[in-house]
């Protein structure tokens, strides 16, 4: 698997999380989606993404599509 494809399968399940959370009646789950636009938008802007890092250390690969 590529450090791209595990990136956005992480992030799927994120988003997946955070809407069960909120649906449950835990207002916490919206912070999470919060966070995960203000890091979309910060990556888009800076070119930096922190996640890239992690995952491309952890399949040690490039992150190509």
């Amino acid at each position: 698997m590529t450090p791209l494809r595990a990136q956005r399968l992480f992030m799927g399940t994120l988003l997946l999380v955070a809407l069960v959370l909120m649906h449950s009646g835990r207002s916490w789950g919206e912070y999470i989606i919060w966070f995960m636009t203000f890091m979309l938008y910060f990556s888009g802007i800076t070119g930096f993404c922190p996640s890239d890092v992690v995952f491309k250390k952890l399949f040690k690969g490039e992150m190509k599509l």
